[in-house]
């Protein structure tokens, strides 16, 4: 397997979008990546958590992410879900997805076999990345 990596998308207003969906399955189309697990969860105006299944979504959503639905196992806990949905502020949804990024797959074969050892592996927080880009545009435009 490659590297599995996991997203949480946090949307306002208990409101899903179903235009993710086309970009997912482009990813997953163009072998970038594997889609492993996708949970719903929501959180309504009183604090109360729910969390769905893609064929629990309905209508719309559930129209646009069915391409997933029997494709995807079950990976993420309940432990996870409540984690996820204790952090929700009210009358709000996210989208947990759990991925393996197929494109590593043969990049970290070839390391193998060249006599590599993986020493360690991260992701660096959007926050940081955030923060780089400004710095370096700041410094361009001096």
């Amino acid at each position: 397997m490659g590297p599995v990596d996991w997203l949480v998308v946090r949307f306002p207003g208990n409101r899903f979008k179903g235009r993710i969906a086309p970009e997912i399955r482009r990813l997953e189309d163009s072998g970038i990546v594997r889609v492993i697990d996708l949970v719903f969860i929501r959180k309504d105006k009183d604090g109360n958590v729910a969390a769905f299944e893609i064929d629990e979504l309905g209508g719309e959503d559930e129209n646009a992410f069915n391409i997933f639905s029997g494709r995807v196992d079950e990976w993420l806990s309940q432990d996870d879900i409540d984690s996820i949905g204790r952090d929700l502020p009210n009358d709000s949804s996210a989208g947990a997805i759990l991925f393996e990024n197929l494109w590593a797959i043969r990049l970290k074969e070839a390391m193998l076999d060249a006599g590599g050892e993986v020493i360690a592996q991260g992701r660096v927080p959007p926050e940081l990345i955030e923060q780089a880009r400004q710095m370096i545009r700041s410094s361009r435009s001096k």
